[in-house]
């Protein structure tokens, strides 16, 4: 394999253009009307933009070119109008085009020594490799001019459309060198550029060095482009605080006026080795007049520190006292990843690695336990005392057609901060005396069996009955009949408690049924689907009494989640699983005398932790390979203290409990 060589490869015929319609062109918003040029602002501006900042937007700063091809090769042919000849940035940062394959980087082709224009250089990216189908994603240069005069692949090779993003419209930045890429190592990893892999966002990049001054004619132009959010980093390119003044607040008004339902992210200065009073009167002025804005009804306008994205403590993370190096732009990417994600309305990275199991005997065990209880209930501690609000004996049955229920309790509980559910407990018409909890996720009836996408509760809760199980059904927070939806979980967590989290209202409707039914039944056992099956691994990982648990589609490890699998604000909680990490929960969970754990994920699932959530590039490892390596780890953290497996469901063809599912939980609990 040649990486790195320049060859002189075929004829121009050869060359697929960079205009071609297979080829994805991103991140030059006015491509089509500058008819394919590779430039960044529209021609028809020129002389009415300041000269510096047209003459910075003719380098294609976070221009992208996406497709997927089953080729063996690659190479590309530029064209550059000079050499590299910048003091600060290498020719890689300054001229480079970056390739990444399947989301990987893998080589850079630059500008010679003696580039000049109408003197092609041609580079080969890769070749000999398999011929299967990957993702080509190549990053235009950051600080220089370029022609894109062709691709070359295999002849006969297929050329597909790239990857849908996560969001329709691109995300668009403006600021000063900061936001062009200075001082990037490479055009791949500009703080934009990992960004936009972190979270799947298009991106466009209007930073100017030098001139991110935020002049009328620049903010009229900027808020032509169609996107779904915007993040304004401009400010050091002025002279002093009161030239800031003049036109910080009239461009956020500019961008607001043309956009008013979209969200606009206002980032401060991020910190410099040596801090002057300019800068933290610019700091200040962003700050009053973004929270003045706030204040009088923008809501889709946010405040962002940039002192939290590289502050005073990670100067590191700096070339020059000022400018970002690849250290310091990947603080920028993961800092601006969360806000950014919310902003979207989009599920954050996981930047949690909780990959590692800490409990390994039972006396670590009681003391994790004990963690997590006061971090969920604070000093008050598990709520084993409080009984329902209300129990309702032969109530109607929420589930139809069921065979094998004698009678229905229903119980209400009540919580605080005014929260309320409400929990069945079926009893079976031939009790053997144990009960099942079984716990649904974001659907908001257990009367699935006529649904045309059945997630199979109806059926779980007759076949355990007929088995001769107590059945106590829960539902999640609001995802009950008549209260469905009514508040997102996210919004759980701004909830006033006394003490402790709201992971709470998740824990406690199953607690406090089970304070009512534990002395009835001589063994407790506990599955969920999907945030149910999250529920029943936390809820088993704190309650002992829970003997076995099953788990479906509910969790994995977050270093494996992407994408909608990241789950809802309560799985990825970084304050809390930075120190109950999902491996450690799952040996909770099976721990102890007598005590089994069996988690069964999907392979079909469309929607969690199935094989088509499972990003193999990523992790480096195929969708079952790479699950048996913590089911590995758990298993040899119990040791002979527990049992614990995962079972990967073939029947299931979707997001549910399947019959097959149920077969697998009787079988065990014989």
């Amino acid at each position: 394999m040649h990486l790195f060589s320049f060859l002189l490869l075929a004829s121009a015929a050869d060359w697929i253009p960079a205009t071609d319609p297979r080829l994805d062109v991103r991140g030059l918003p006015w491509l089509a009307e500058n008819k394919g040029e590779l430039i960044r602002l529209p021609q028809r501006l020129k002389d009415e933009l300041p000269p510096p900042v047209w003459n910075l937007g003719l380098s294609p700063s976070g221009g992208r070119i996406r497709f997927r091809t089953n080729s063996t090769r690659l190479a590309i042919r530029l064209e550059y109008p000079s050499p590299p000849n910048m003091a600060n940035m290498h020719a890689f940062g300054q001229t480079g085009v970056d390739l990444y394959l399947d989301g990987v980087y893998r080589s850079t082709a630059t500008a010679p020594k003696d580039a000049a224009p109408d003197k092609p250089v041609e580079f080969v990216f890769f070749e000999g490799l398999p011929g299967t189908t990957r993702d080509v994603l190549l990053y235009l240069p950051l600080y220089k001019p370029v022609k894109v005069l062709g691709l070359q692949i295999d002849d006969g090779a297929e050329i597909q459309p790239a990857r849908r993003f996560a969001a329709s419209k691109p995300v668009v930045f403006y600021g000063t060198s900061i936001t062009q890429g200075g001082c990037a190592s490479r055009s791949g990893m500009s703080y934009q550029a990992i960004l936009g892999r972190q979270l799947n966002l298009d991106f466009v990049n209007l930073g100017f060095s030098g001139s991110g001054k935020g002049e009328p004619a620049v903010a009229r132009m900027t808020a032509e482009i169609g996107a779904s959010a915007f993040v304004l980093d401009f400010a050091l390119n002025n002279p002093s605080v009161e030239s800031l003044r003049e036109v910080y607040e009239p461009f956020l008004a500019t961008v607001r006026a043309k956009h008013p339902n979209v969200p606009i992210l206002a980032v401060t200065p991020i910190g410099r080795a040596r801090e002057d009073a300019r800068t933290a009167g610019m700091r200040q002025l962003i700050t009053d007049v973004v929270k003045a804005k706030i204040a009088a009804g923008d809501k889709l306008l946010t405040l962002v520190d940039g002192l939290s994205l590289l502050g005073p403590h990670q100067l590191d993370g700096l070339v020059d006292g000022s400018h970002p190096n690849d250290l310091g732009f990947q603080w920028m990417a993961d800092g601006l990843a969360a806000p950014l994600a919310k902003a979207l309305s989009l599920p954050p990275p996981v930047l949690t690695d909780d990959r590692a199991v800490t409990v390994y005997s039972m006396e670590a065990a009681a003391k994790k336990r004990g963690e997590i209880v006061r971090y969920i209930w604070g000093p008050a501690g598990f709520p084993s005392k409080q009984r329902p609000a209300a129990i309702q004996e032969n109530a109607p049955s929420p589930i139809a057609g069921l065979k094998n229920a004698k009678s229905v309790e229903t119980f209400t509980i009540g919580m605080e901060a005014g929260q309320e559910n409400t929990t069945h407990h079926f009893l079976p018409a031939k009790p053997n005396r144990k009960l099942m909890v079984l716990q649904h996720g974001h659907g908001c009836t257990f009367d699935d069996r006529n649904g045309d996408k059945s997630y199979g509760l109806a059926h779980a809760v007759d076949e355990m009955l007929g088995a001769g199980y107590g059945v106590l059904i829960a539902f999640m927070p609001h995802m009950r009949p008549g209260d469905c939806g009514t508040l997102p979980h996210g919004k759980m967590f701004d909830l006033p408690v006394s003490a402790g989290s709201a992971l709470k209202f998740f824990l406690e409707p199953v607690a406090i049924s089970l304070n009512a039914l534990k002395p009835r039944y001589k063994e407790i056992h506990m599955a969920g689907l999907s945030g149910g099956g999250w529920t029943t691994t936390l809820y088993a990982a704190i309650d002992p009494a829970i003997r076995t648990s099953y788990p479906v589609a509910g969790s994995i490890p977050l270093y494996l989640r992407i994408g909608g699998s990241v789950g809802d604000l309560e799985q990825y909680l970084d304050e809390f699983y930075r120190f109950a990490g999902y491996p450690d929960l799952y040996v909770l969970g099976a721990m102890g005398p007598g005590r089994k754990q069996v988690q069964i994920l999907n392979r079909r699932d469309d929607c969690c932790f199935g094989e088509a959530q499972h990003d193999a590039r990523r992790i480096g490892t195929a969708y079952e390979p790479a699950y048996r390596v913590y089911e590995r780890t758990v298993q040899q953290a119990l040791g002979s203290l527990g049992q614990f497996r995962l079972v990967i469901d073939e029947a299931a063809p979707r997001h549910m409990i399947s019959a097959e599912a149920v077969r697998v939980m009787l079988a065990e609990l014989k």
